[in-house]
C-alpha cells in the first residue's frame, strides 16, 4: 500500500455504495444485524402498529428484522444498488425509497426513526450534518422516538487499524485508514483487485464526534436523549466502547 494518503472527494457517498459494496462489507450480513435490530426494537419499545423509518437502510439487513416487530416499515437510502438488493428480498414486507438524507420528504409520518452504524456525518459542513438531525425530527410524529448509532471518536482514534488486506471470494480488498486531525474526520480508501488487477477504488469520510459533541448535535433541535449506550450489549458509553447509541424522543 502507498505511504501517500489519497484525497477523498467531498461527494464520496455518490460512488462508494455501488455494486461492490456488498463484497467489501460482506461481513455485515442480515444475521449479524439481528442483535442490533432486537436491541433497537427493545430500546424504542417498538409496537406492531408503529410506523418505522430505517434512515440509510442500505441493503435492508436491519429492515429484515424490523418487519417482524412492525407492519409499517420504510427503508430510505441513496444507493440504487443497495435498494435493489433490499427490494429483491423484502418488497412484500416493507417499502423502500431512494432519497438524500438531507432532503427526505417525510413530515410527522413516523413513530420511530432508526439510524444504524454511523450513517450520517458524511458531509463536509456541520450545517449539512445538522440538517440530517433536523430531518429526523421532521419525520417523527409528536413524541416519536429515535435510535441513532454513531462511532465513538476516542475509541476510533485509539484503535485505528491503518492498513488491512482481506480476501473475499475472488476479490482482494486493500484498505487504508487515517485521521484528518484538522477536520476531525476518519477517512478510508478501499482498493479492490481481481486476478491482481485493480477493478475499483473508493473512499469514505465521516465526521468524528466526542460524546459531548454528539449529544449537543442531537439535542440542539427538537430531540431529547433519554439514554446512551456504548455498544449493543447495553454498556455505558466510555473510551473503551466503540459506539455512541442514543435513544430518545421528539419533544417539540
Amino acid at each position: 500500500m502507498s505511504s501517500k494518503l489519497p484525497t477523498i472527494p467531498s461527494d464520496w457517498f455518490h460512488q462508494s455504495f455501488d455494486a461492490l459494496y456488498p463484497i467489501i462489507y460482506a461481513h455485515r450480513t442480515v444475521e449479524a444485524a439481528k442483535q442490533e435490530s432486537l436491541f433497537s426494537i427493545q430500546e424504542t419499545q417498538l409496537q406492531p402498529n408503529d410506523r418505522v423509518l430505517d434512515l440509510c437502510c442500505g441493503s435492508g439487513r436491519h429492515v429484515a428484522h424490523l418487519v417482524n416487530a412492525s407492519s409499517h416499515v420504510v427503508g430510505l437510502d441513496y444507493s440504487p444498488h443497495l435498494l435493489e438488493i433490499a427490494r429483491q428480498s423484502l418488497s412484500d414486507k416493507a417499502s423502500f425509497l431512494r432519497a438524500d438524507m438531507r432532503h427526505q420528504p417525510f413530515q410527522g409520518t413516523f413513530d420511530v426513526v432508526m439510524n444504524y452504524f454511523t450513517s450520517f456525518g458524511y458531509f463536509q459542513t456541520e450545517e449539512e450534518n445538522r440538517q440530517v438531525v433536523d430531518n429526523v425530527c421532521q419525520a417523527l410524529k409528536p413524541d416519536g422516538r429515535f435510535f441513532i448509532d454513531y462511532m465513538n471518536k476516542n475509541h476510533a482514534m485509539d484503535n485505528l487499524v491503518k492498513e488491512t488486506r482481506r480476501i473475499v471470494e475472488e476479490f482482494e480488498i486493500l484498505e487504508t485508514r487515517w485521521i484528518d486531525e484538522k477536520k476531525q474526520r476518519i477517512n478510508k480508501e478501499t482498493v479492490v483487485l481481481r486476478d491482481g488487477k485493480e477493478i475499483n477504488r473508493s473512499g469514505e469520510s465521516v465526521q468524528l464526534y466526542t460524546q459531548e459533541e454528539f449529544t449537543a448535535l442531537l439535542s440542539g433541535g427538537c430531540l431529547a436523549i433519554n439514554a446512551m449506550y456504548g455498544n449493543y450489549g447495553g454498556e455505558s458509553v466510555g473510551d473503551d466502547q466503540p459506539r455512541m447509541i442514543a435513544i430518545g424522543k421528539k419533544v417539540r
